[in-house]
């Protein structure tokens, strides 16, 4: 009998802000067709409700076909945000809103872990909070004083 290994989790990548800015190329393309793929996930769960509703009450062979077809569809959509989720873990983040096109990544700031934070709403702008912290507390990156520091991650204090 073989002995099976135990398989450690694997520790998140610590990334710069460089080498996140280094990402977004791909990420927005990869984020992009997350997003429009959830959204088309979402129209189809929803027209999927509507036709199990009008079942009830009118029965026929074209309601249940649509309805196994929009099923499948769901299932398929389901996979493809997995693909995509699967893609930005590779770019060493996590897809933390499919919806949203919400990225996150684990930084550094002054020794302690922080999120580096970016959206596909506003592309240009990266932000940043605490691991405990939530994304109403995200506060900008200065992307003018990190060009100066040393570290690559220049965050503005909390005021």
């Amino acid at each position: 009998m073989e002995a099976t290994k135990k398989v450690e989790p694997r520790q998140p990548e610590v990334l710069s802000l460089n080498d996140v800015l280094k990402r977004v190329p791909l990420l927005r393309r990869i984020v992009k067709d997350a997003v429009d793929c959830f959204e088309g996930r979402r129209k189809a769960k929803e027209f999927l409700e509507e036709l199990s509703i009008i079942s009830r009450k009118f029965s026929s062979s074209e309601i249940e076909e649509t309805m196994n077809s929009l099923r499948r569809e769901v299932i398929e959509k389901d996979r493809a945000v997995g693909a995509y989720e699967k893609e930005v873990r590779d770019l060493g983040g996590t897809l933390k809103d499919a919806g949203r096109g919400l990225a996150y990544f684990y930084s550094q700031r002054d020794g302690r872990r922080i999120f580096l934070i970016w959206e596909l709403r506003d592309p240009e702008i990266l932000c940043w909070h605490e691991l405990d912290e939530s994304f109403s507390d995200r506060v900008p990156v200065d992307m003018a004083g990190s060009a100066r520091s040393s570290s690559g991650l220049d965050l503005p204090e909390r005021g």
